[in-house]
């Protein structure tokens, strides 16, 4: 499914910007992933703007960046994606400012610049599809590392209750010998009672 691209605009540094928002089905990391990644391969990392009370939270900021299938010469690039509940499931949305010389690329500035920078956009659709299948082995693959675990502690409960039940076992056999054993020695103690004598009617 290809992204939907438009432009709009951002808030960053306390000031509205030009912006290109790209929106894709597929979960909010994939596509982070995808675009940071882009980055990475060129050998640019970011800054993360974080803080509680900082504003421009969540942005992240390649400052002085060459994107060839974008820009000519450096640029700033602020990048933010966001999750958006659709349909029960979580999109993203990709929003993407440039500033060069202080100024935010838009349509406003060049229409040929700004219609590269949404063909790039449009363009990292298998990026994010890759990321996202990435994702979805990783999770499977916990799920299993976690159901085998659970597997595991179950067979070491199965271990234990199976000793228990062993130990239970031997348990009885040891109080029935016992009690075998004390229903001898009571058999012996009543064959030790005396008999008292009962005088006969010619003694009186």
């Amino acid at each position: 499914m290809s992204a939907q691209v438009y432009e709009g605009t951002a808030e960053y540094d306390k000031k509205k910007m030009a912006a290109f928002i790209a929106e894709y089905a597929y979960p909010p990391a994939a596509v982070e992933n995808a675009i940071l990644k882009r980055f990475s391969k060129l050998g640019y990392r970011p800054r993360e703007e974080k803080g509680i009370l900082n504003r421009d939270k969540g942005f992240n900021v390649f400052a002085g960046s060459i994107m060839p299938d974008i820009t000519e010469g450096q640029a700033d690039f602020l990048v933010k994606v966001e999750g958006r509940s659709r349909k029960g499931k979580e999109d993203a949305v990709l929003t993407l400012v440039i500033t060069q010389g202080g100024e935010a690329l838009g349509r406003g500035v060049s229409e040929s610049r700004a219609e590269k920078v949404k063909d790039y956009l449009r363009a990292l659709s298998p990026d994010v599809i890759a990321e996202s299948l990435e994702l979805d082995i990783k999770a499977q693959e916990e799920a299993i590392v976690k159901a085998e675990r659970k597997l595991e502690s179950l067979k070491k409960d199965q271990a234990e209750l199976e000793r228990k039940l062993e130990l239970n076992k031997q348990s009885q056999r040891d109080t029935e010998n016992e009690i075998n054993a004390k229903k001898e020695g009571l058999e012996v103690l009543k064959s030790r009672r005396v008999t008292a004598a009962v005088p006969n009617s010619g003694q009186l």
